[in-house]
């Protein structure tokens, strides 16, 4: 167990000479943060030390096969972004915000809770400004703003010519962007519904949101006051300093957010919000929705 011990401690010493305090520059805009910076540190450790991993074990497998091509590539998800939007609404006067459930069909994170929202895309979005760069490098990214927005719609399949999205949908805001577990940029988009929407166990809110079955297999709202009240805890993977011992057993697994889904007939057995998706809802629902939509003092004394 000391070797296990000594083994992951120096792997981690290792990875974070090269998460120093430029590279976490890349990720601290002007907007709010979700994650503190020794967050952010240990995410990015994780997403390197998942990266040389992956990287090992596809050199491992063409040693096995002896191929002799040298065109394996680094990863690229630096370069990808994507943004999600955090659909902020009023269910008969009740703060709450809207959920999808990802179809169990697809091959990434099938069947989990998330929030609407996908890949920026250069043709449909727009393009860089690099005209618009504030003073610290970082551009206006009006573009992301569109890239929630298309794929908000795209996944909630509501009728534009109904319900365009610039008079159903207002912006208030944006948060520093947060990374995927493959190492991708994703910025939240913080939106607001103008109009009160129905129960979303109601055929009228399926009849305005009726859902693109190919991407999602829910959609659903929960009052704010009761994300807050059933925020729960587990061990989360991107801030692991975890090791198994000789018994299999974890040591030093460091707990993230998670949140219970109250009970419904969709509700399937295993579902909740977790990963990063509760990493986003968390510090939001602490110092910003929580105070403002449902009271004075509502976030409690948790810190983030």
């Amino acid at each position: 167990e000391k070797l296990l011990v000594e083994d992951h401690a120096a792997q981690i010493s290792t990875l974070a000479t090269k998460v120093n305090d430029e590279a976490l520059k890349e990720w601290q805009t002007p907007h709010l943060p979700i994650l503190t910076n020794l967050q952010l540190k240990m995410s990015l450790i994780e997403i390197e030390r998942r990266r040389k991993l992956k990287q090992q074990k596809t050199m491992a497998a063409q040693r096995d096969q002896s191929t002799k091509s040298k065109n394996t590539k680094t990863s690229s998800y630096k370069n990808q972004e994507a943004a999600i939007l955090i659909p902020l609404c009023t269910v008969q006067g009740i703060p709450s915000i809207l959920f999808t459930r990802r179809s169990a069909t697809l091959s990434n994170h099938a069947s989990q809770i998330s929030f609407p929202g996908g890949y920026y895309d250069e043709q449909l979005d727009g393009k860089r400004d690099a005209s618009s760069q504030t003073n610290n490098g970082h551009d206006d990214e009006d573009r992301l703003v569109n890239t929630a927005l298309r794929e908000t719609q795209e996944e909630l399949c509501y009728n534009t010519d109904q319900l365009p999205t610039s008079s159903l949908i207002s912006i208030l805001g944006r948060t520093q962007p947060v990374p995927s577990m493959q190492g991708k940029k994703v910025t939240p988009i913080i939106g607001m519904f103008n109009y009160d929407l129905p129960p979303h166990s109601t055929s009228e809110f399926e009849r305005i949101f009726p859902g693109n079955p190919d991407e999602l297999d829910w959609i659903f709202t929960i009052p704010i006051q009761e994300l807050m009240d059933g925020e729960t805890s587990e061990p989360l993977e991107r801030w692991n300093t975890s090791y198994s011992d000789d018994k299999g057993k974890k040591r030093n697994a460091v707990l993230g957010p998670a949140f219970h889904i109250p009970e419904c007939s969709k509700k399937r057995e295993g579902d909740k919000i977790w990963g990063l998706t509760a990493i986003v809802l968390r510090p939001l629902l602490r110092k910003v929705f929580g105070p403002v939509l449902c009271g004075e003092g509502a976030g409690g004394n948790a810190k983030l």
